[in-house]
């Protein structure tokens, strides 16, 4: 009897408590359905994890606080995130290219003499006349310069300035338009094998080591062996024939390297075609290093027709070239005793040389952000 009224003394003990507990339980309970039974997708104050507001607005699913929406960028409000239009743009290729070019005070100097040497030559053999400036005039035989002739005379009497003039535009034509043509097809010829890559790549690559075996200078030396008549046209394109396989090769490596991006993998499976792909997102890519190599190939292409005139296997006398003027140091006296003969023309190459140089290593630092000043 004992032990049972212990244990009935312990149960009722114990009571008060479970009722409390019951009745925490119950009211729990209680809010729990009232927020269920008046819930009506309003943010409440109550909620620590909904926001703090008075307005009465029914808020529907990507709606907002107007309040909220002023304070975000343009277009953020809606679509969760940055408006395309408000992101930061990379910088165009071009600008950086001339940006690259003023910060280098040499460059710029050197595009801004370059391009006044090539208007004045340009501009003032369309008031020379070849035919007048190349006749022999055996009363002005090796004159020194003075006022009828700022740069002397040749051993025909021929004007040496006029020479320089129309030898300048030869050998500026020349070198141009060989760039024009070997970079223009090297370009084209390289981003075809590079992008398809396989059997086609290995195929247009043999064609161009076959070119590249070949001796250029003694085919070109043939052709104007036998050629009886050829003028700048002719001559270019015999020389671009020989000149695009080095710019082949360097966007073939590039175009390689460009193919196995995202963004070219992406443009296939949307199912754009390959020429759409080649010329309006993997070109554009390209044309920084194209700029590059065109420059520094005029300044090579210069050199070799001045190269080719100078040994006798450019243009003859009667259409000057700076290599023909350059010619005319081969004669001993010419060399020693007459330098206004041949001087200037070697001038005129070093001071091209030099700018065609000093813009294209400038070009070539702003393909690189390493070495960048701008």
């Amino acid at each position: 009897m004992g032990n049972r009224n212990d244990f009935n003394q312990n149960s009722g003990a114990g009571r008060p408590e479970e009722d409390a507990n019951k009745d925490k339980a119950r009211l729990r309970q209680q809010e729990l359905d009232r927020r269920n039974t008046e819930s009506d997708d309003k943010p409440r104050n109550g909620d620590p994890f909904e926001a703090h507001t008075d307005d009465d607005h029914t808020y529907e699913k990507g709606d907002m606080d107007m309040t909220v929406k002023a304070d975000l960028p343009h277009g953020a409000a809606g679509h969760g995130a940055l408006d395309s239009k408000n992101l930061p743009r990379s910088t165009p290729g071009w600008r950086i290219i001339i940006q690259e070019v003023i910060a280098d005070k040499l460059a710029l100097f050197s595009l801004i003499l370059f391009t006044i040497i090539t208007a004045y030559v340009f501009g003032l053999t369309m008031f020379l006349e070849r035919e007048e400036i190349v006749m022999v005039d055996l009363f002005a035989i090796n004159q020194a310069p003075d006022e009828t002739f700022r740069l002397g005379t040749d051993y025909g009497g021929r004007d040496i300035f006029g020479q320089l003039i129309i030898g300048t535009r030869n050998s500026l034509a020349i070198g141009i338009l060989v760039t024009i043509m070997s970079v223009g097809f090297g370009v084209v010829y390289g981003v075809v094998s590079g992008y398809f890559g396989g059997q086609i790549d290995n195929i247009m690559m043999r064609i161009v080591d076959f070119f590249m075996v070949l001796p250029f200078l003694m085919i070109v030396i043939v052709f104007v062996t036998i050629s009886p008549s050829y003028d700048i046209f002719t001559f270019s394109f015999m020389m671009a024939a020989f000149l695009w396989t080095g710019t082949a090769r360097l966007v073939r490596s590039l175009a390689i390297q460009e193919r196995e991006l995202d963004y070219i993998s992406a443009s296939k499976t949307l199912g754009s075609s390959h020429g759409k792909i080649v010329f309006t997102q993997l070109m554009p890519n390209l044309v920084g290093i194209i700029i590059v190599n065109g420059t520094l190939s005029l300044a090579a292409n210069i050199g070799i027709e001045s190269g080719l005139s100078f040994i006798g296997f450019g243009f003859p006398e009667d259409y000057p070239s700076l290599g023909t003027l350059m010619a005319y140091a081969t004669n001993s006296q010419t060399l020693q005793h007459r330098p206004w003969i041949w001087v200037p023309a070697a001038i005129m190459i070093l001071v091209l040389m030099l700018c065609v140089r000093n813009i294209g290593e400038a070009m070539r630092r702003a393909g690189d952000a390493r070495q960048r000043q701008a």
